[in-house]
């Protein structure tokens, strides 16, 4: 499981000395959520499904957040983590009072990022296979758009949802469609491997207020027929 760690900026020697910097991105944030993981099986999308959740609290008492991939000093909190042979930093999140408006820094990163747009539904959902768009998700539309609209490295959206049903019962399985280039682009972290454990707690934060049955739960066989560059994760499953 990840461990996290609060860095009060007022308080710590690691963002007075600029020691944990965000390379002029991030400024006067109040403190930030630095964090840290085993490498191996699931543990960048643990890590996800943790550091989004933190985000969601975030926006539940008012505040903003940003999460920082590639773009603050990897070395300098690791340091400051005192990780153990088998821990990694993929990540940390910034959190504060949101911007009045937002600087030109701000925007520009917005625009490279693409970060307004946003893929139609029609690539990423589908109905009991890959070639079947989802028309029609009932009372889990929007579980769905909490997905469709959450963060991803670069905006990729990355994830991918089968809907299959048989009956009452129901499940939506959760890949990534892996754009390797983005995946691998900081060493030793598989970064779209967070945006599925983003895209697993915006889902599961939506059904619950929802009312909605089910839990995440990995397959060892998988109703749906898929290809590389697809990648299966888990399934929300709700009987």
């Amino acid at each position: 499981m990840p461990r996290f760690r609060i860095v009060d900026s007022s308080s710590h020697a690691e963002i007075a000395s600029g020691r944990i910097g965000t390379y002029g991105i991030i400024r006067n944030a109040p403190c930030f959520i630095v964090d840290a993981v085993k490498s191996g099986s699931y543990g960048f999308v643990d890590y996800g499904y943790a550091l989004e959740g933190i985000a969601l609290w975030a926006a539940g008492a008012g505040l903003g957040s940003c999460w920082l991939g590639g773009t603050f000093n990897r070395s300098s909190v690791s340091t400051s983590m005192s990780l153990a042979p088998d821990e990694i930093v993929p990540a940390i999140m910034s959190i504060g009072e949101p911007a009045e408006r937002r600087t030109f820094i701000d925007a520009t990163m917005r625009i490279l990022a693409g970060s307004r747009n946003r893929k139609p539904w029609s690539e990423l959902f589908f109905d009991n296979q890959f070639d079947i768009p989802l028309v029609d998700a009932g009372p889990w539309t929007r579980a769905l758009e909490a997905v469709r609209i959450g963060p991803s490295a670069s905006n990729k959206q990355p994830w991918r949802m089968v809907r299959t049903a048989s009956g009452n019962k129901i499940a939506f399985h959760l890949f990534l469609h892996e754009d390797r280039a983005n995946n691998t682009a900081i060493s030793g972290i598989r970064i779209q491997e967070l945006d599925i454990g983003i895209a697993m707690r915006h889902f599961e934060a939506a059904a619950l207020s929802l009312g909605l049955p089910g839990k995440w739960t990995p397959l060892e066989t998988v109703p749906v027929d898929y290809k590389e560059p697809l990648q299966y994760f888990s399934s929300w499953i709700t009987y």
